[in-house]
């Protein structure tokens, strides 16, 4: 052996078998483009979709998400996957090395890189990547066919998924092992597993015996690995493509934003009905799908025995993408039951790897149910009505909006003068009557805080739980009236104390004319009160509160510290967290319009109360349909009885006494 350590480049491979593996190497690549090709052929078969293409932004959302596992490091599948991963693109690089090395390097240039220490830590390097990735498949199989974890497939597809990868690394190591027990260099050590391998045939295997399973077992990794190439796009690894493209084609637009039915009065069709009228972003989304189960694991519906499974409905569209029948979309691929089970809480697109968009497809559906064909669910199109007729969901007398603040002295909104803040109060503290005590405790607050406001009169019901219902035509009446009455008055800011008000006010009304204003929760603007001095809450008696975030202020509009930020302010007030909190927060059950529809499922409130129970007695809200669905879990339930939910305002009014 020489002194140098040196690639042993086609080492004991005869001429015949490397001439194989150059032209079966580049059938294998031409066999893989070929399909890569016919995948986005299939996606672009979808109707037109522009995207903003910030690419600096897309390209650090996909380095993070496709590369860094952001999202997935946070779980134990997702630390496997992390390693499974990575030891594959180290395994991958290396061998695109030693075609840099060999190929180029020596045949043209006739020199060589891969030697010396390059070389040592090249080796030590592949060994630990290939071992992490075994290790993580080892890992992988255990959690699917031992733990058997509810959300994964347990078939012979995946045993021939995980094992077949698994041979990949194996035989590569065993080649590694055999030559190394043949060459016996001195620099054996590094390559830790491979050297591992080679004491053991030093035991079994003659010199000669070595030479001839070192041949037969390279031929077998060379097909293995040749083969796992072509069928990349055919298979269960095609996510390995498709996941990082949907990546980099995600949502830049604010996550709690619809896209607007453009010009409706003009549109004959609505919503999408037929397969070919998915976009090809919508199609794309299906395909990326990884199987992993996690929307599913996080579904507040599925929890709740609704029917709807998020993966399922996945799997129904991607099968359907590539496998193209006569079967009607809405009805019998995804049922319009699993469509009206949505709470678009955005929990199943938080835990997404591959940031699939399933309430948008959902709420595309509904508008097709909605606006083509009239179907609603019971309880929801009386709602709806109400909306439409008198401006709230509630059908309440609208000249009696502002009852809940008559000792109040309200200041009423008037043109040309000009306040701070317009406080949007909603409809829920406008009508309810457990609601009216946020809108009191704002109004207090405010006062305490000597803060310029001013409520209108105009105000109606936003449309939210329309637009999301599929009733866009009712959420465009709204919004335009809404705009048009706002546009008359002077203010800086918009204060809205409810998360869907907030949403849709700062999200969705800048895609009408004039309807950009600046909009400000009242979570941030207490914490800005308090940070200013303007206000110090101290409560009497301490407190024990576990907080409940809201769907639509944490996921989709990443507001998660601002609550606890007010909450650790507070003297006298102790915070706790339960399991689920942030952005993982299990949602309340009242979003998409579900509040409106009659449920016969176990309600999602029970179980997200009872959960929050096991870390307090006393639960914190910062929306008023959060508290109206605790307050209705814990009125109809022995075991929640004695509970108290309190709003956020509420608490910070209490401690100003």
């Amino acid at each position: 052996m020489d002194d140098m350590p040196i690639r042993p480049a086609f080492w004991n491979i005869p001429f015949w078998a490397q001439v194989s593996l150059y032209v079966l190497g580049l059938v294998a690549v031409g066999i893989c483009i070929w399909g890569i090709c016919r995948c986005v052929k299939l996606w672009r078969e979808g109707r037109s979709e522009r995207l903003p293409g910030d690419k600096k932004v897309r390209l650090l959302g996909l380095w993070r998400d496709a590369f860094l596992h952001r999202r997935l490091l946070k779980t134990p599948s997702g630390v496997i996957h992390f390693a499974i991963f990575w030891g594959f693109l180290f395994l991958f690089f290396g061998t695109a090395t030693a075609v840099l090395d060999w190929d180029i390097g020596h045949y043209l240039f006739d020199m060589r890189f891969l030697k010396g220490n390059t070389y040592l830590a090249y080796k030590l390097i592949l060994d630990i990547a290939g071992l992490a990735a075994f290790v993580g498949l080892v890992a992988a199989a255990v959690r699917r066919f031992i733990l058997r974890k509810k959300t994964l497939e347990r078939s012979w597809r995946f045993i021939w998924i995980l094992s077949s990868l698994a041979a990949i690394i194996f035989t590569g190591f065993m080649v590694e092992g055999l030559r190394l027990a043949s060459q016996q260099p001195a620099w054996a050590a590094f390559s830790p597993v491979g050297n591992l391998f080679a004491k053991m045939f030093l035991e079994i295997f003659t010199p000669a015996q070595l030479h001839g399973a070192h041949l037969t077992w390279w031929l077998v990794h060379a097909v293995a690995a040749l083969l796992f190439v072509a069928l990349i796009p055919f298979t269960y690894f095609g996510h390995m493509f498709k996941a990082p493209t949907n990546i980099y084609w995600r949502k830049l637009t604010p996550k709690g934003r619809i896209e607007k039915i453009e010009n409706i009065e003009e549109q004959e069709e609505f919503g999408i009905s037929k397969f070919d009228q998915f976009t090809w972003k919508q199609r794309l989304d299906m395909d990326a799908c990884t199987e992993c189960g996690r929307c599913s694991e996080v579904c507040p519906a599925l929890r709740a025995g609704a029917p709807l499974d998020p993966k399922a409905m996945v799997l129904s569209l991607k099968k359907r993408l590539h496998h193209p029948d006569d079967r009607q979309l809405v009805g019998e691929i995804v049922s319009k039951e699993a469509l009206w089970s949505c709470t678009t809480c955005g929990a199943c697109v938080q835990a997404c790897p591959a940031r699939l968009d399933l309430p948008r497809a959902i709420i595309d559906m509904r508008r097709h149910l909605a606006l083509e064909e009239g179907d609603f669910p019971p309880g929801l199109t009386k709602a709806l009505q109400n909306t439409q007729s008198v401006g709230n969901p509630w059908g309440m007398d609208p000249a009696s909006r502002l009852d809940w603040a008559k000792d109040l002295n309200l200041p009423i909104a008037k043109e040309n003068e000009p306040v701070e803040f317009l406080y949007w109060v909603g409809c829920s503290a406008s009508y309810d009557r457990r609601a009216q005590k946020i809108a009191r405790a704002m109004v207090k607050i405010l006062r305490a805080a000597g803060v310029s406001f001013a409520v209108m009169q105009e105000e109606r019901c936003h449309g939210d739980f329309a637009r999301r219902s599929g009733e866009e035509y009712t959420f465009q009446l709204a919004a335009e009236e809404n705009i048009a009455n706002l546009r008359k008055y002077q203010f800086k800011r918009i204060l809205a104390h409810c998360p869907h008000c907030f949403n849709t006010l700062k999200n969705e009304y800048p895609q009408f004319e004039g309807g950009k204003f600046e909009v400000i929760s009242h979570t941030q603007l207490i914490l800005e009160l308090i940070q200013g001095g303007r206000i110090k809450p101290v409560l009497k008696q301490p407190e024990k509160i576990v907080f409940h975030d809201p769907c639509y202020m944490a996921r989709y509009n990443n507001s998660v510290g601002t609550p606890r930020k007010i909450f650790d302010s507070i003297e006298g007030l102790t915070r706790v967290e339960s399991l689920q909190r942030g952005k993982t927060a299990m949602c309340c059950g009242a979003g998409g319009g579900q509040m409106w529809m009659e449920s016969s499922t176990k309600k999602i409130n029970f179980i997200r109360l009872t959960d929050l129970r096991k870390s307090a007695s006393t639960v914190a809200v910062a929306c008023p349909h959060c508290l109206t669905m605790f307050e209705s879990a814990m009125s109809e339930d022995k075991v929640l009885n004695g509970m108290e939910i309190e709003e956020l305002a509420e608490i910070v009014a209490k401690g100003l006494d």
